[in-house]
């Protein structure tokens, strides 16, 4: 089974993940039409994206909101792990 991700894209440039680890493709719909809505209705207010992690957006920041299947981690994702025991620190 595929998991799915849900992100941002702000009038910035950045992206904000606000979903992930979705279970399918209708669980990533409705957390994308949820930041939809926000941004249609609400451009104003402020939100933050995952409770708890202090990234706050404004509605009216919000570019697009995009969904796809998450990506599995490769052989990139790889190349940046720390390769020493964080212990030397």
């Amino acid at each position: 089974m595929t998991a799915h991700e849900v992100f941002l894209e702000l009038c910035s440039g950045s992206r904000v993940l606000v979903g992930t680890e979705l279970p399918d493709v209708a669980a990533a719909n409705t957390v994308a039409r949820r930041w939809r809505a926000i941004a249609e209705d609400e451009p104003d207010l402020l939100h933050e994206t995952t409770p708890g992690s202090g990234c706050i957006v404004r509605g009216s920041a919000i570019v697009a909101v995009k969904a796809q299947a998450q990506q599995k981690s490769g052989r990139a994702e790889g190349l940046f792990k720390p390769t020493r025991d964080p212990s030397w620190l």
